[in-house]
């Protein structure tokens, strides 16, 4: 059976919470790899790439906060019209 609407909205955010979720431990790793760099005196061409992966992480952060705000403000609004017998349990949750 095709997942319904209300699936598809659901399973889009919690893919985009997952999303920041690795992605602001990948930006935690990176900022830690970075310093260590800074102290060991490391090689200023790789320092300056492994800032750029840091910064890259840093811009996909915002740009997920931004997709997660719409989509959850796009899920509160089809909820709002919603009629159906699925459990909106995780839905709700999602909201919070």
């Amino acid at each position: 059976m095709a997942p319904t609407p209300l699936e598809i909205k659901v399973n889009a955010l919690k893919r985009l919470i997952k999303e920041e979720s690795l992605y602001n431990q990948e930006t935690a790793e990176q900022a830690s790899l970075v310093d260590q760099m800074r102290t060991n005196n490391a090689d200023p061409y790789e320092l300056k790439k492994q800032v750029e992966v840091l910064n890259e992480s840093k811009r996909m952060v915002v740009e997920l906060t931004k997709k997660i705000d719409s989509h959850s403000k796009s899920l509160a609004e089809f909820l709002k019209g919603y009629s159906g017998d699925e459990d909106l349990t995780l839905a709700s949750s999602l909201l919070k």
